[in-house]
């Protein structure tokens, strides 16, 4: 080789070594949330804190408004999505009727939100120093529909921890929207209702009733169960594993980020929740968007939900909790 041809090569070479190694392209994840809704906070919190970009992330939103949660774990199971995060019952309905046709269960929940979210605010002009004072007590409590999944975690209360059935006790349950709580509370049309945030800090901030029992503080057992479940599909998890398992490490990233600095959060959940600041701020205390799913949460979640549905028909049973329903092994250790 000449002088010429070794110095060009030289160069280049050193070019070759000196260049940056390309980045490797972002894995496109699609996920579908409620929104605005207080259920879906962790996406916000792992948006703003860049937890999906430090796991080579690219998460393409699709936003589902509060009661479309039918229509999103649809969209999950036609392989329009690869996770959706939402009310709890419909994954367990979905998987049912699959495999009343002898097909395999095809959704999976991965993971789970709102740990103990359910409220039971009763009206100042009762003061009982416990449960038990008022459960023989022809009381009106609210609900938002009866088969809301506030009246479905009392009911699971009441079989686990006080070992009564729902019509062992004298409560009429009235199905009322939550936005009118709050005067049928002051009014006098109701003694109380059952419901989440952020009807109960308006309750409390408003003066029409106070807080008597939160699952969240302990008040019905502990280990609550899950509100909110984050679903993806079996194909999805077998064919992906590696960039499913990237994902729920972002959303534990957010977990964090979201435990270091819950009040530095106040602007950023009222904005995706559509909330104003001040309730948000009251609400804190109450409030965990935190998001994961321990063994003995999701066991609870099948004793309180589950296996009422399975007696009252809503799903075979033929399905059990284990595998047809929760595969928690992707979730961040």
């Amino acid at each position: 080789m000449n002088k010429v041809g070794r110095r060009a090569f030289l160069v280049s070479a050193s070019a070759f070594i000196a260049a940056p190694r390309l980045a490797r392209a972002a894995d496109t994840v699609r996920f579908g949330v409620l929104y605005p809704n207080l259920t879906t906070i962790i996406h916000a919190i792992a948006k703003k804190t860049g937890a999906y970009e430090r796991h080579n992330l690219n998460v393409v939103e699709t936003k589902f408004k509060s009661g479309q949660t039918v229509e999103g774990v649809e969209q999950l199971w036609r392989g329009r999505l690869d996770f959706y995060m939402g009310g709890a019952p419909e994954v367990p309905r979905l998987n049912s009727r699959l495999i009343e046709s002898g097909r395999p269960s095809p959704l999976a929940v991965v993971s789970g939100a709102n740990p103990g979210h359910t409220s039971l605010v009763l009206s100042s002009k009762l003061q009982p120093k416990i449960i038990d004072d008022i459960l023989q007590q022809p009381l009106r409590i609210a609900v938002s529909s009866l088969s809301s999944v506030h009246l479905a975690f009392f009911r699971g209360y009441l079989r686990t921890e006080k070992m009564l059935e729902l019509d062992a006790i004298k409560w009429r349950f009235l199905g009322i929207d939550a936005a009118n709580m709050l005067p049928a509370l002051l009014t006098g049309q109701i003694d109380g209702f059952l419901h989440s945030e952020p009807t109960t800090t308006l309750a409390i901030l408003n003066k029409s009733g106070y807080l008597f029992m939160q699952a969240a503080r302990g008040d019905r057992g502990s280990s609550p169960p899950p509100a909110t479940l984050m679903s993806s599909r079996r194909d999805y998890l077998a064919k992906d594993p590696e960039v499913a398992r990237r994902f729920l490490r972002a959303i534990a990233d957010a977990n964090e980020a979201f435990a270091r600095a819950p009040a530095d959060m106040t602007a950023l959940i009222a904005e995706w929740s559509g909330q104003e600041e001040n309730i948000i701020h009251a609400a804190q205390d109450r409030m965990n968007p935190t998001t994961r799913l321990t063994l003995a949460q999701a066991r609870k979640w099948w004793d309180f939900i589950g296996s009422v549905m399975v007696e009252r028909g809503e799903i075979s049973a033929k399905v059990k909790p284990f595998p047809d329903i929760f595969d928690l092994s992707f979730q961040a250790s």
